[in-house]
Protein backbone atom coordinates (compact mmCIF):
# COMPACT_ATOMS: atom_id res chain seq x y z
CA UNK A 1 0.00 0.00 0.00
CA UNK A 2 2.79 2.39 0.95
CA UNK A 3 4.58 1.49 -2.26
CA UNK A 4 1.45 2.30 -4.28
CA UNK A 5 1.03 5.67 -2.53
CA UNK A 6 4.67 6.51 -3.20
CA UNK A 7 4.30 5.72 -6.87
CA UNK A 8 1.15 7.85 -7.10
CA UNK A 9 2.91 10.76 -5.37
CA UNK A 10 5.86 10.56 -7.76
CA UNK A 11 3.50 10.49 -10.74
CA UNK A 12 1.65 13.59 -9.49
CA UNK A 13 4.93 15.46 -8.96
CA UNK A 14 6.21 14.55 -12.42
CA UNK A 15 2.95 15.70 -13.98
CA UNK A 16 3.10 19.00 -12.10
CA UNK A 17 6.70 19.59 -13.11
CA UNK A 18 6.00 18.83 -16.75
CA UNK A 19 3.07 21.23 -16.63
CA UNK A 20 5.25 24.00 -15.20
CA UNK A 21 7.92 23.33 -17.80
CA UNK A 22 5.36 23.41 -20.59
CA UNK A 23 3.92 26.62 -19.20
CA UNK A 24 7.39 28.16 -19.08
CA UNK A 25 8.04 27.15 -22.68
CA UNK A 26 4.67 28.54 -23.73
CA UNK A 27 5.36 31.83 -21.94
CA UNK A 28 8.83 32.16 -23.46
CA UNK A 29 7.46 31.38 -26.90
CA UNK A 30 4.69 33.92 -26.46
CA UNK A 31 7.15 36.56 -25.27
CA UNK A 32 9.46 35.91 -28.21
CA UNK A 33 6.52 36.03 -30.59
CA UNK A 34 5.34 39.30 -29.08
CA UNK A 35 8.81 40.84 -29.46
CA UNK A 36 9.00 39.70 -33.07
CA UNK A 37 5.54 41.03 -33.83
CA UNK A 38 6.41 44.38 -32.23
CA UNK A 39 9.31 44.97 -34.63
CA UNK A 40 8.42 47.23 -37.52
CA UNK A 41 9.57 46.35 -41.04
CA UNK A 42 13.23 47.21 -41.59
CA UNK A 43 14.02 50.44 -43.42
CA UNK A 44 17.13 50.58 -45.61
CA UNK A 45 18.28 54.14 -46.17
CA UNK A 46 21.20 55.75 -47.96
CA UNK A 47 22.91 58.94 -46.81
CA UNK A 48 25.72 61.04 -48.22
CA UNK A 49 28.84 61.81 -46.18
CA UNK A 50 27.87 65.37 -45.29
CA UNK A 51 26.17 67.31 -42.52
CA UNK A 52 22.65 66.31 -43.58
CA UNK A 53 23.36 62.72 -42.56
CA UNK A 54 24.16 63.57 -38.94
CA UNK A 55 20.63 63.24 -37.45
CA UNK A 56 20.24 59.77 -38.99
CA UNK A 57 23.61 58.61 -37.61
CA UNK A 58 22.84 60.04 -34.17
CA UNK A 59 19.38 58.44 -34.12
CA UNK A 60 20.99 55.05 -34.63
CA UNK A 61 23.84 55.63 -32.17
CA UNK A 62 21.58 56.96 -29.39
CA UNK A 63 19.05 54.15 -29.79
CA UNK A 64 16.20 56.36 -31.00
CA UNK A 65 15.34 53.85 -33.73
CA UNK A 66 15.68 50.89 -31.38
CA UNK A 67 13.38 52.43 -28.77
CA UNK A 68 10.67 52.46 -31.44
CA UNK A 69 11.29 48.84 -32.44
CA UNK A 70 12.45 50.10 -35.83
CA UNK A 71 15.36 48.28 -37.49
CA UNK A 72 17.21 50.74 -39.74
CA UNK A 73 20.10 49.89 -42.04
CA UNK A 74 22.12 52.97 -42.99
CA UNK A 75 24.54 52.94 -45.91
CA UNK A 76 26.90 55.90 -46.32
CA UNK A 77 27.66 56.83 -49.93
CA UNK A 78 30.47 58.92 -51.37
CA UNK A 79 28.94 58.71 -54.83
CA UNK A 80 25.46 59.97 -55.72
CA UNK A 81 25.44 57.59 -58.70
CA UNK A 82 25.97 54.57 -56.43
CA UNK A 83 23.23 55.84 -54.11
CA UNK A 84 20.78 56.29 -56.97
CA UNK A 85 21.53 52.86 -58.40
CA UNK A 86 20.92 51.24 -55.00
CA UNK A 87 17.50 52.88 -54.64
CA UNK A 88 16.38 52.24 -58.21
CA UNK A 89 17.35 48.56 -58.05
CA UNK A 90 15.35 48.03 -54.85
CA UNK A 91 18.32 47.73 -52.48
CA UNK A 92 17.24 50.81 -50.53
CA UNK A 93 13.88 52.20 -49.43
CA UNK A 94 14.87 55.83 -49.14
CA UNK A 95 17.77 58.22 -49.65
CA UNK A 96 19.05 61.59 -48.54
CA UNK A 97 19.25 63.55 -51.79
CA UNK A 98 18.16 66.80 -53.49
CA UNK A 99 15.42 68.14 -55.72
CA UNK A 100 17.30 67.51 -58.96
CA UNK A 101 17.42 63.85 -58.00
CA UNK A 102 13.65 63.48 -57.49
CA UNK A 103 13.04 65.11 -60.87
CA UNK A 104 15.61 62.89 -62.59
CA UNK A 105 14.06 59.77 -60.99
CA UNK A 106 10.54 60.51 -62.16
CA UNK A 107 11.67 61.74 -65.57
CA UNK A 108 13.27 58.33 -66.11
CA UNK A 109 10.12 56.50 -64.98
CA UNK A 110 11.21 55.54 -61.46
CA UNK A 111 8.36 56.42 -59.09
CA UNK A 112 9.43 58.08 -55.85
CA UNK A 113 8.36 60.97 -53.65
CA UNK A 114 9.88 63.72 -51.55
CA UNK A 115 8.57 63.13 -48.04
CA UNK A 116 10.47 65.83 -46.14
CA UNK A 117 13.50 68.09 -46.11
CA UNK A 118 17.01 67.46 -44.79
CA UNK A 119 19.83 69.84 -43.98
CA UNK A 120 21.93 70.94 -46.93
CA UNK A 121 23.81 74.18 -47.60
CA UNK A 122 26.03 74.40 -50.68
CA UNK A 123 28.79 77.02 -50.60
CA UNK A 124 31.07 78.64 -53.16
CA UNK A 125 34.55 79.08 -51.63
CA UNK A 126 37.56 80.85 -53.15
CA UNK A 127 41.09 79.54 -53.50
CA UNK A 128 43.20 80.34 -50.39
CA UNK A 129 45.25 82.71 -52.54
CA UNK A 130 42.23 84.92 -53.28
CA UNK A 131 40.24 87.26 -51.10
CA UNK A 132 36.59 87.71 -51.96
CA UNK A 133 37.48 91.08 -53.53
CA UNK A 134 40.22 89.47 -55.65
CA UNK A 135 37.77 86.80 -56.73
CA UNK A 136 35.10 89.27 -57.80
CA UNK A 137 37.67 91.40 -59.65
CA UNK A 138 38.94 88.48 -61.75
CA UNK A 139 38.21 88.65 -65.48
CA UNK A 140 37.48 84.91 -65.67
CA UNK A 141 36.44 82.58 -62.87
CA UNK A 142 37.27 78.87 -63.00
CA UNK A 143 34.87 77.16 -60.60
CA UNK A 144 35.10 73.47 -59.72
CA UNK A 145 31.79 71.63 -59.59
CA UNK A 146 29.93 68.50 -60.68
CA UNK A 147 27.88 69.02 -63.83
CA UNK A 148 24.07 68.76 -63.88
CA UNK A 149 23.85 68.33 -60.11
CA UNK A 150 22.68 70.36 -57.14
CA UNK A 151 26.25 71.75 -57.00
CA UNK A 152 25.87 73.03 -60.58
CA UNK A 153 22.45 74.48 -59.72
CA UNK A 154 23.89 76.20 -56.64
CA UNK A 155 26.88 77.60 -58.54
CA UNK A 156 24.79 79.15 -61.30
CA UNK A 157 22.38 80.70 -58.81
CA UNK A 158 25.23 82.14 -56.75
CA UNK A 159 26.76 83.54 -59.96
CA UNK A 160 23.48 85.27 -60.79
CA UNK A 161 23.06 86.66 -57.27
CA UNK A 162 26.66 88.00 -57.23
CA UNK A 163 26.57 89.20 -60.86
CA UNK A 164 29.46 87.21 -62.32
CA UNK A 165 27.59 84.89 -64.69
CA UNK A 166 29.44 86.25 -67.74
CA UNK A 167 32.80 85.41 -66.14
CA UNK A 168 31.86 81.92 -64.94
CA UNK A 169 33.93 79.06 -66.34
CA UNK A 170 32.64 75.75 -65.01
CA UNK A 171 35.22 73.01 -64.48
CA UNK A 172 33.68 69.55 -64.02
CA UNK A 173 35.33 67.71 -61.13
CA UNK A 174 32.83 65.10 -59.88
CA UNK A 175 34.88 63.83 -56.91
CA UNK A 176 34.51 66.34 -54.09
CA UNK A 177 37.79 65.48 -52.29
CA UNK A 178 39.67 66.03 -55.58
CA UNK A 179 37.82 69.33 -56.07
CA UNK A 180 38.85 70.44 -52.59
CA UNK A 181 42.51 69.52 -53.13
CA UNK A 182 42.62 71.37 -56.48
CA UNK A 183 41.10 74.42 -54.80
CA UNK A 184 43.66 74.34 -51.99
CA UNK A 185 46.47 73.97 -54.54
CA UNK A 186 45.32 77.09 -56.40
CA UNK A 187 44.35 75.17 -59.54
CA UNK A 188 40.85 76.62 -59.28
CA UNK A 189 39.70 80.11 -58.36
CA UNK A 190 36.69 78.70 -56.58
CA UNK A 191 34.75 75.52 -55.86
CA UNK A 192 31.25 74.74 -54.70
CA UNK A 193 31.08 72.26 -51.83
CA UNK A 194 28.82 71.15 -48.97
CA UNK A 195 29.98 71.15 -45.36
CA UNK A 196 32.20 69.80 -43.91
CA UNK A 197 34.39 70.18 -47.03
CA UNK A 198 33.39 73.83 -47.46
CA UNK A 199 34.52 74.56 -43.91
CA UNK A 200 37.78 72.70 -44.54
CA UNK A 201 38.39 74.97 -47.55
CA UNK A 202 37.71 78.07 -45.46
CA UNK A 203 40.09 76.92 -42.73
CA UNK A 204 42.78 76.72 -45.42
CA UNK A 205 42.21 80.41 -46.15
CA UNK A 206 39.36 80.36 -48.67
CA UNK A 207 36.64 83.02 -48.56
CA UNK A 208 32.91 82.42 -48.72
CA UNK A 209 31.35 83.99 -51.82
CA UNK A 210 27.78 82.74 -51.46
CA UNK A 211 25.57 79.83 -50.47
CA UNK A 212 22.17 78.34 -51.23
CA UNK A 213 20.99 79.14 -47.71
CA UNK A 214 21.96 82.79 -48.16
CA UNK A 215 19.77 82.90 -51.28
CA UNK A 216 16.80 81.23 -49.60
CA UNK A 217 17.22 78.01 -51.58
CA UNK A 218 16.76 74.69 -49.74
CA UNK A 219 17.18 71.82 -52.21
CA UNK A 220 18.11 69.05 -49.73
CA UNK A 221 15.35 66.46 -49.26
CA UNK A 222 14.62 62.87 -48.27
CA UNK A 223 13.24 60.62 -51.01
CA UNK A 224 11.35 57.34 -50.60
CA UNK A 225 10.28 54.97 -53.36
CA UNK A 226 6.54 54.60 -53.97
CA UNK A 227 6.92 50.91 -53.13
CA UNK A 228 8.34 51.69 -49.68
CA UNK A 229 5.59 54.23 -48.99
CA UNK A 230 2.95 51.62 -49.81
CA UNK A 231 4.56 48.83 -47.79
CA UNK A 232 6.35 50.55 -44.88
CA UNK A 233 4.37 53.64 -43.89
CA UNK A 234 4.50 52.82 -40.15
CA UNK A 235 8.28 52.45 -40.34
CA UNK A 236 8.66 55.77 -42.16
CA UNK A 237 6.55 57.51 -39.51
CA UNK A 238 8.80 56.09 -36.78
CA UNK A 239 11.90 57.06 -38.75
CA UNK A 240 10.84 60.69 -38.62
CA UNK A 241 9.96 60.50 -34.93
CA UNK A 242 13.48 59.24 -34.25
CA UNK A 243 14.97 61.87 -36.58
CA UNK A 244 13.24 64.65 -34.66
CA UNK A 245 14.47 63.22 -31.36
CA UNK A 246 18.00 63.21 -32.79
CA UNK A 247 17.58 66.87 -33.79
CA UNK A 248 16.65 67.75 -30.21
CA UNK A 249 19.70 65.85 -28.96
CA UNK A 250 22.04 67.58 -31.43
CA UNK A 251 20.79 71.06 -30.59
CA UNK A 252 21.29 70.42 -26.86
CA UNK A 253 24.64 68.61 -27.02
CA UNK A 254 28.14 69.96 -27.78
CA UNK A 255 29.60 68.44 -30.94
CA UNK A 256 32.65 67.27 -28.96
CA UNK A 257 30.41 64.57 -27.48
CA UNK A 258 29.88 62.87 -30.84
CA UNK A 259 32.39 64.25 -33.36
CA UNK A 260 34.51 61.09 -33.22
CA UNK A 261 31.43 59.22 -34.42
CA UNK A 262 31.19 61.54 -37.43
CA UNK A 263 34.86 60.97 -38.22
CA UNK A 264 34.37 57.19 -38.11
CA UNK A 265 30.96 56.94 -39.78
CA UNK A 266 30.95 59.82 -42.26
CA UNK A 267 34.65 60.44 -42.83
CA UNK A 268 34.65 63.98 -41.44
CA UNK A 269 38.20 65.42 -41.33
CA UNK A 270 39.61 65.08 -37.78
CA UNK A 271 41.14 68.55 -38.08
CA UNK A 272 37.61 70.00 -37.86
CA UNK A 273 36.88 68.45 -34.47
CA UNK A 274 37.61 71.63 -32.50
CA UNK A 275 36.56 74.12 -35.17
CA UNK A 276 33.36 72.86 -36.72
CA UNK A 277 30.32 74.92 -35.79
CA UNK A 278 27.33 72.63 -36.02
CA UNK A 279 24.24 74.22 -37.59
CA UNK A 280 20.99 74.45 -35.70
CA UNK A 281 19.01 71.49 -36.98
CA UNK A 282 15.24 71.62 -37.42
CA UNK A 283 12.52 69.03 -37.08
CA UNK A 284 11.62 67.58 -40.44
CA UNK A 285 9.29 69.75 -42.48
CA UNK A 286 7.86 69.88 -45.98
CA UNK A 287 10.30 70.39 -48.86
CA UNK A 288 10.51 74.04 -49.90
CA UNK A 289 8.11 74.62 -52.79
CA UNK A 290 9.84 77.75 -54.11
CA UNK A 291 13.13 75.87 -54.34
CA UNK A 292 11.40 72.99 -56.12
CA UNK A 293 9.95 75.33 -58.72
CA UNK A 294 13.30 77.08 -59.22
CA UNK A 295 15.01 73.70 -59.61
CA UNK A 296 12.44 72.45 -62.11
CA UNK A 297 12.72 75.62 -64.22
CA UNK A 298 16.54 75.42 -64.19
CA UNK A 299 16.49 71.79 -65.30
CA UNK A 300 14.01 72.46 -68.09
CA UNK A 301 16.04 75.43 -69.32
CA UNK A 302 19.13 73.23 -69.42
CA UNK A 303 17.35 70.41 -71.25
CA UNK A 304 17.81 68.02 -68.32
CA UNK A 305 14.11 67.11 -68.11
CA UNK A 306 11.26 67.26 -70.60
CA UNK A 307 8.24 66.31 -68.51
CA UNK A 308 6.22 68.72 -66.40
CA UNK A 309 6.04 67.79 -62.72
CA UNK A 310 4.22 69.86 -60.13
CA UNK A 311 5.25 70.06 -56.48
CA UNK A 312 2.14 68.05 -55.59
CA UNK A 313 3.03 65.34 -58.11
CA UNK A 314 6.29 64.53 -56.37
CA UNK A 315 5.54 65.01 -52.66
CA UNK A 316 3.89 62.86 -50.02
CA UNK A 317 3.43 64.90 -46.86
CA UNK A 318 1.47 62.38 -44.78
CA UNK A 319 4.51 61.74 -42.58
CA UNK A 320 5.12 65.45 -41.98
CA UNK A 321 1.56 66.14 -40.84
CA UNK A 322 1.88 63.46 -38.17
CA UNK A 323 4.98 64.97 -36.54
Amino acid sequence: MKRLLSLLLIAVMLFALSGCEAKGVDENTAAAKKTTEALLPTLRIGVMSDVGAIPFIIAREQGFFKSRNLPVEITVFRSALDRDTALQTGNLDGVMADMLTILFYNESGFSAKMIGDTYGNYKLITSPSLTSADFMASESLSIGLSSNTVIDFATENIAVSKSFTSKLKKIAIPQMPVRLEMLKAGELQGATLPDPLALAAMLEGGALIGSTEEMGLYPAIFIVSDTAIAENSASIKSLYEAYNEAVDYLNATPSSAYFDLLINELGFPPVLADQFEMPVFEHVKAPDQNTFEATSEWMKAGGLIQKNFSYEDLTDLEFISEQ
